[in-house]
């Protein structure tokens, strides 16, 4: 059954140890997001959809909010997916997800901020490619994050310019895996 049916029978009461099995442990279900954080500007988009910033409010942690639409069953699968795999891929080149909120259909993502943005957000503000320098920097980085997920059996499944980030101190992180 898919995730987000999981969840519905798991909130009614119906199913309770199946659905918990199937929800990762970091995901709060049926829990507010604005308790635990605050939700500013929208700094993107994403496939959920928008994406803000946002601050803890118990101590200054600045994370970007991947803040999902309404979500069907098939969609609210593939976010648990993700989820899952996020929480056992820790690595200095892979976004880092913090938290993860359900409130009925709508899943929220806090994630490792990344304000030096996505490469292919920043080849079109300096309407150009990387130089081959740069290239080569950023793959470097972008092969130790593949290499981590192929060792531990997951294969990235959109790896483009745009889910290849940047932190504000020039780190290169991959998201999206």
């Amino acid at each position: 059954m898919p995730i987000v049916g999981l969840l519905k029978k798991f909130i009614r009461g119906e199913e309770k140890k199946s659905a918990a099995k199937n929800v990762p442990s970091i995901v709060r279900l049926e829990t507010d997001v604005a308790e635990y954080w605050i939700l500013k500007e929208v700094i993107g988009d994403g496939a959920f959809g928008n994406v803000y910033k946002a601050v803890s409010k118990s101590d200054p942690t600045r994370v970007a909010a991947a803040k999902a639409m309404e979500l069907d069953d098939d969609e609210g699968a593939a976010v648990m997916v993700e989820v899952e795999i996020l929480t056992h891929c820790v690595h200095p080149n892979i976004v880092q997800l913090y938290d993860a909120f359900t409130m009925g259909n709508r899943i929220t993502l806090l994630l490792e901020y990344c304000g030096g943005g996505a490469i292919d957000s920043i080849m079109v503000e300096l309407s150009r490619g990387l130089t081959e320098p740069q290239i080569q920097c950023v793959m470097k980085e972008v092969l130790k994050a593949l290499d981590f997920l192929h060792k531990n059996n997951v294969i990235h499944r959109d790896l483009k310019a745009g889910n290849v980030l940047l932190t504000n101190d020039a780190k290169v992180k991959l998201g999206k895996a």
